[in-house]
């Protein structure tokens, strides 16, 4: 197995909505394109779904006559205002960059195993089933192992992080 392309298959993904009449429907079934969060990454993310704002819209096709992917059109890490659900494919030996989105990140290990790590240092090891409620933190996700890793999370929007005086913003590192 090729240690430089994710050996897991592309993520599908399936779409409802609801049809002029009020009925169930798909509007939606593709196989989402990989991207990377740096041009030397060999970590696919995909980007599964986008909400600008909070309630989110999920009546667009009718009200608007057709549903607008809003994931095709954004490029921030975290829409700010909304939600994202995004997937990742984590290299043996990668690392993520460390950073701090103002958000409530709820990850799963779906395959393989995953490290933690905080900014001082301290360090969770994950496996595969394992959940992971991200508040907010400075953070790095490691695969320490041999093996490709896969983990699945939704990012919400959350209030500012207020600590003696301060407001924590979104920040990235690149990964030592």
């Amino acid at each position: 197995m090729s240690s430089t392309q994710s050996p897991f298959p592309p993520v599908r993904r399936v779409v409802t909505g609801h049809t002029p009449a009020g009925k169930s429907t798909v509007i939606a079934d593709t196989v989402q394109p990989a991207r990377y969060f740096t041009p030397e990454s060999i970590s696919p993310v995909y980007d599964l779904h986008y909400t600008g704002e909070s309630p989110a819209v999920i009546d667009a096709e009718i009200s608007k006559g057709e549903w607008v992917d809003e994931v095709k059109d954004h490029t921030e890490v975290f829409s700010g205002n909304g939600s994202n659900f995004r997937c990742l494919d984590l290299a043996p030996g990668s690392v993520s960059p460390l950073h701090r989105t103002i958000t409530l990140d709820y990850a799963i290990v779906f395959r393989g195993s995953v490290t933690l790590e905080l900014e001082e240092g301290e360090r969770i090891a994950l496996k595969e089933g394992d959940t992971v409620i991200q508040r907010g933190t400075m953070h790095t996700w490691r695969n320490e192992s041999t093996e490709w890793a896969k983990m699945y999370f939704v990012m919400s929007r959350a209030k500012p992080i207020h600590i003696d005086g301060q407001t924590l913003k979104e920040e990235f590192h690149e990964a030592e």
